[in-house]
Formats: structure tokens, sequence, C-alpha cells
């Protein structure tokens, strides 16, 4: 096992989560690494219940929760958490497409 390792995204080839977001993401110590573009507009149809932490790159993303907790803003340049088990979706209410880095930690 080696003491480091990177990512190389840009070699990694987009991946369309649904039809107005995507992702370049692969699996290192054990969890999914992602960059992901949600469009503008852009709002994920299905409830996630992992875990995330996560860097916004540009622009803005928006989290709602299933249990009706207070909506999550987050603006470039800030990072988050979503804790697993608790129900979130994502959207950008912006006017241009938001990126963002993202770990997965499964629930």
């Amino acid at each position: 096992m080696s003491a480091g390792g990177k990512l190389e995204f840009e070699a990694i080839e987009w991946a369309d989560d649904q039809a107005d977001i995507r992702s370049r993401a692969r699996v290192a110590l054990g969890q999914r690494w992602a960059i992901v573009e949600y469009e503008a507009g852009a709002a994920r149809e299905e409830w996630c219940t992992d875990g995330h932490r996560g860097y916004v790159l540009a622009g803005e993303i928006e989290y709602e929760f299933a249990d009706g907790s207070a909506a999550l803003a987050v603006e470039q340049g800030q990072g988050f958490f979503l804790t697993a088990g608790t129900g979130h979706r994502g959207r950008n209410p912006g006017r241009t497409p938001m990126l963002l880095f993202l770990i997965d930690d499964p629930g």
C-alpha cells in the first residue's frame, strides 16, 4: 500500500447522474470522491441518506431535508457536511452551472 496517492479527475469521463447533473467519480479509501456539476436550476429528484463532505468550487447549492429541517445554502468557497441517515437532496438555485467537490460517506 502506498503512503499517498492522487486522483486525476480530468482523466475521468463525465457520467450523467440525471439529465441535468453529471459527475466525475472514483473510489479512494473506500469512499466515492467526485467532482459534481449541476446545470442552472437543476435539482436532485431522489432523496439521499448517505453522508457527504464537500466544497463548492463555483456557484451555490442548496440542500433541503426530508425531516423539515431548515435548508442549507452553501456558496462558492464554502465547505459543508451532511450527516448520514438524514434524507437530503440538492438543487442549484443559480442561473449558472454549479460545481462542487464531494466525498461520500455511505450510511
